[in-house]
C-alpha cells in the first residue's frame, strides 16, 4: 500500500516464497514519489528476506541515486537487524533511533547466528572474507547447528559457503552477502544459509556457451544445480556439488535468479523423495539470491 511518499511493506519476510510478494512491488518503489519504506506490520524477518530487503535498498540507491527510507520498525524488528549487522553499510536512511538500552547483546545465548557478511568481487578480498565467515561459522557451529551438530555437517557447510562465495567473485561481476541463523518457526526448528548478489544473474554468466541450451530461464537454473556445467570451465563442481551435499543432508535450495527460481527439497520424512518447482516470470530482479534450509 502507498501513502503519500510511502510504501507500506506487508507482513511477508517469512521466507524465500513470501519474499516474492515484497519484490513485485518494485514498480512502486522504484517510482519518483515514493523516498521511504514502512516497516509497521512486519512481524517476523528471517534471512533470506533480509538481504533480499538489502539488496532491494542498494537496487534503489543505484537506480535513484538516493538512500531509501526505513521507518516505523516494531522493536523486535529493529533490534534484530541491528543485532544482524543490518544498519552498517549506510544504505538506509534510518528514521526511527534505538536506545541502547534495547540493544540484542552479543553473547553465547546470541551466537546461533553468523551476522550479514559481505563478500567482495574481487579475488583476494572475498577469499580473506570468505576465510573470516568461516572461522566465525566453526566458533559457533555449536550454536547455529545445535539441532544438527556433528563434525560432518559442520564441514559440509564450510564445503557450501566457500562454493557459494566463490561463485560471487567468479561469476557475477558484482559484490554480494552472507548471513546464517537457527531458529524457531511454528513448530519447525530451522537452519538457513543465504547467499546474494545482484550481478549479472545465471543465464549471463552462461551466454558465452552457446552449447547449453534449456527451454526456460528456471529449467537452465535445475541444470547447473544439477549437472557438472559450469560458465567458467569445461566441467564446474559448485553448485552442484552444494545440491549434492543439500540431499545429503535431506535439506532445502532455493535458487532464484533474474526472473526464474528453483526449489529442490529433499524430505527426509519421505524416504528422501524429491520434490522440485521451477518458476518462470517472476518479477525482474538482479543476480542471483540462494538459501539453503534444514528443518527438524
Amino acid at each position: 500500500m502507498v501513502t503519500r511518499d510511502t510504501l507500506i511493506l506487508p507482513n511477508s519476510f517469512n521466507d524465500s516464497y513470501t519474499f516474492e510478494e515484497i519484490l513485485n512491488l518494485q514498480n512502486s518503489l522504484f517510482s519518483d514519489e515514493i523516498n521511504s519504506i514502512d516497516l509497521s506490520r512486519v512481524s517476523f524477518i528471517e534471512p533470506y528476506s533480509m538481504i533480499g530487503l538489502i539488496l532491494l535498498g542498494r537496487n534503489y540507491l543505484r537506480n535513484t541515486g538516493k538512500k531509501l527510507a526505513i521507518k516505523n520498525m516494531p522493536l523486535a524488528i529493529h533490534q534484530y537487524l541491528y543485532r544482524m549487522d543490518f544498519f552498517s553499510r549506510g544504505m538506509f536512511l534510518i528514521r526511527d533511533s534505538l536506545d541502547e538500552r534495547f540493544f540484542l547483546k552479543r553473547s553465547a545465548l546470541s551466537r546461533s547466528l553468523v551476522e550479514i557478511t559481505d563478500i567482495p568481487n574481487k579475488e583476494r578480498e572475498s577469499i580473506q572474507a570468505i576465510s573470516g565467515v568461516i572461522s566465525v561459522f566453526r566458533k559457533r557451529a555449536r550454536h547455529i547447528m545445535k539441532h544438527w551438530i556433528n563434525d560432518t555437517i559442520v564441514d559440509y557447510f564450510v564445503t557450501v559457503i566457500s562454493e557459494l562465495c566463490q561463485n560471487i567473485y567468479e561469476h557475477s561481476l558484482d559484490s554480494g552477502f552472507l548471513s546464517m541463523q537457527t531458529y524457531s518457526y511454528g513448530s519447525q526448528q530451522i537452519v538457513r544459509l543465504v547467499i546474494s548478489d545482484s550481478g549479472i544473474g545465471i543465464r549471463e554468466s552462461f551466454a558465452s556457451k552457446p552449447g547449453i541450451t534449456c527451454e526456460s530461464p528456471a529449467q537452465l537454473i535445475e541444470l547447473a544445480a544439477t549437472t557438472t556445467i559450469s560458465s567458467k570451465r569445461e566441467f564446474g563442481y559448485g553448485l552442484n556439488q552444494v545440491n549434492s551435499i543439500v540431499e545429503k543432508l535431506k535439506g532445502t535450495i532455493h535458487i532464484r535468479s533474474e526472473n526464474a527460481s528453483v526449489s529442490i527439497m529433499y524430505n527426509k520424512k519421505q524416504g528422501g523423495t524429491t520434490h522440485s518447482f521451477l518458476k518462470n516470470g517472476l518479477v525482474q530482479f538482479p543476480g542471483t539470491q540462494i538459501s539453503i534450509s534444514l528443518i527438524n
